[in-house]
């Protein structure tokens, strides 16, 4: 198992673990063989040319490309458990932290790691209980004649989502909390970004405080939008391709808001009424 931390802005980072391949041997998990079926019918749902299913695909999509690309980062580690968090222990197993090391400073990748781990972790707790507690108001949808009962479906894949999230973060929390990591920069990351983002600012670890009473200097993007097939063949992952695609894509939308909500706050009027009173 490794552990890749992305630099994608100056404040935010890509966490993605890349598992150990499985025991083709081994007898694949209940939640394992309910996801595989669920992707494959999915995958044949995006075979369909119209209809329903074409439509439930295409709004499908847009509703995964906006969940945060954090919660697909947690969802990525395996769930634990204690047999298993014992020998990890016992054996000392450490896991390498891949990160680009003249982007980010070491001393910075545990900081970062605890921050992606913790800060989210009450959100996904509260949402997966509501999601269970929503569950049953959608029942009555099942009447519905031929189109399959969406509003449940999506409500079961939010709550197994925020579970997963759950215990990822546990996970990830569990490896932070007995060092069972290892920052490695990777000459081929520190390449990638050479080569993508030359004159992009260092990605630098700022507390709370610091971004709530201002003192932090403004957040800027570090990697390009169409860097994620580089950084898929960079790592060797091909899955990181879609996973930095989605995290860039959500960062240049909150961007694109933050921008529109300065300029609501301090519209032109604004601006020519001072110009006036300089004059």
């Amino acid at each position: 198992m490794r552990i890749f931390l992305l630099p994608l802005t100056t404040r935010q980072a890509l966490i993605y673990c890349q598992r150990a391949a499985p025991n083709p041997q081994a007898k694949a998990s209940i939640p394992d063989r309910i996801t595989k079926k669920a992707a494959e019918t999915w995958a044949q749902w995006e075979t369909a040319q119209s209809g329903w299913r074409k439509q439930i695909v295409k709004y499908g999509n847009q509703g995964l490309q906006r969940i945060p690309y954090q919660e697909w980062g947690l969802k990525s580690f395996p769930p634990s458990n204690p047999k298993l968090q014992a020998e990890q222990i016992t054996k000392n197993e450490k896991f390498d932290v891949v990160y680009p090391g003249n982007v980010m400073h070491k001393e910075d990748v545990p900081k970062v790691m605890a921050r992606l781990a913790r800060e989210r972790k009450q959100l996904h707790w509260n949402r997966f209980i509501g999601s269970m507690v929503a569950m049953p108001f959608t029942v009555p949808f099942i009447l519905v004649p031929v189109i399959p009962n969406i509003p449940f479906f999506y409500l079961v894949y939010r709550c197994w989502s925020h579970w997963r999230a759950l215990k990822g973060s546990d996970h990830l929390d569990f490896i932070l909390d007995h060092r069972l990591y290892r920052p490695v920069s990777s000459p081929e990351l520190e390449d990638l970004y050479e080569q993508v983002a030359p004159d992009a600012p260092d990605f630098k670890f700022l507390t709370r405080s610091q971004i709530l009473d201002g003192s932090a200097p403004p957040e800027q993007i570090i990697l390009p939008a169409d860097s994620h097939n580089v950084v898929a063949k960079a790592t060797g992952v091909p899955e990181l391709s879609g996973e930095v695609e989605r995290a860039l894509w959500q960062i240049q939308r909150q961007f694109q808001q933050e921008k529109s909500q300065q300029a609501s706050e301090n519209p032109k009027g604004g601006e020519t009424q001072t110009d006036n009173k300089q004059r």
